[in-house]
């Protein structure tokens, strides 16, 4: 019987680990990063771009069979950063900025796999369980938000197992693909979290507010053909807004706007505050990640992160800007 016994236990062992083996989070050794300019070479920067100023950019590449189909973005002060992507995996590593704080490559890039709450990697339960759109930091968690079986999970790392952060995401009737795209923390020590696709009879982008474990809805006044992808919190509690538009026609689009804080307090309806577009002719893609940190010279540095799709038509790029907080 123990020898019975320690046979099976050894084969529950074997089959653990053969089942996740390959999962292991690998150095991006491979990864490279080509600088691009965001202009053509006949056009004047100065007339594309109201309150932005273009500093930087890189187009990222890897042979690893998972890198790409990035969402979501968080830089903190070190210039360290953390990125999730549509396969359930993460990606971290360090932006390197040169003398006059442009970007220039990325180092230690690291590629894994997000885990759930039972320490299974999310990749072996299928793509309904992968697709994960937003990371934040919320109370010195990682908490990442997923559409299709839509959730909210917390990481204490973004490698170890995950906690389910709220269990009622799927009483709020969100699109199977069109769920929680952009998510972010604000002062008051509340999340929000607005949906891509979910839009009222009113025409109002839906959102949602999460403060003491109540959950409140906000709405987002509805511009054209964008749909909210990202937010980055600014120091002074405002927030950022990366949106996107692809029409066959017109082609992709990028805009970044700021939401007030006091809009999202006291406001049954947010109106963002445009800031800037990104469209053709500047290169453009399908950008669903946006971070800012400070700049020492004064405003923010404000990064942007596009999502290839595993399109080959489409690129992994990371442009940087900077903002002097004013608006014209």
């Amino acid at each position: 019987m123990k020898i019975r016994f320690y046979h099976f236990t050894f084969l529950m062992i074997f089959f653990i680990f053969y089942d996740s083996f390959g999962y292991e989070a690998s150095n991006l050794s491979d990864l490279k990063t080509s600088q691009i300019n965001l202009f053509p070479n006949d056009t004047k920067a100065s007339s594309l771009l109201k309150n932005l100023e273009y500093v930087s950019g890189l187009e990222l590449n890897s042979n690893h069979e998972d890198f790409g189909g990035l969402s979501g973005l968080i830089i903190e002060d070190n210039n360290n950063f953390t990125t999730i992507g549509d396969q359930g995996i993460w990606m971290t590593g360090q932006l390197i900025l040169n003398n006059n704080d442009e970007l220039t490559s990325i180092s230690n890039a690291k590629l894994g796999y997000l885990k759930n709450e039972k320490n299974i990697y999310l990749v072996q339960s299928g793509k309904l369980f992968t697709d994960a759109e937003a990371v934040e930091l919320f109370n010195g968690k990682l908490v990442v938000s997923f559409e299709r079986n839509h959730r909210i999970l917390s990481y204490e790392k973004i490698e170890g197992v995950a906690q389910l952060f709220y269990d009622k995401m799927k009483l709020l009737d969100l699109p199977n693909n069109g769920g929680i795209e952009a998510m972010t923390s604000l002062k008051d020590n509340s999340l929000i979290f607005i949906s891509e696709d979910l839009v009222d009879s009113n025409d109002r982008i839906v959102g949602f507010r999460l403060y003491e474990n109540k959950l409140s809805k906000i709405f987002v006044k509805k511009n054209g053909s964008f749909k909210p992808t990202d937010l980055s919190v600014l120091p002074s509690g405002d927030i950022l807004m990366l949106e996107r538009s692809f029409t066959p026609i017109k082609g992709a689009k990028a805009r970044i706007s700021l939401i007030k804080y006091q809009d999202i307090i006291e406001s049954p309806l947010i109106t963002p505050i445009y800031i800037d577009t990104i469209s053709p002719p500047m290169i453009v893609d399908n950008f669903e990640g946006i971070s800012s940190i400070k700049s020492n010279s004064g405003g923010y540095f404000i990064f942007i992160l596009s999502d290839d799709n595993f399109n080959f038509l489409q690129k992994t790029i990371l442009l940087q800007f900077h903002w002097d907080g004013s608006l014209k």
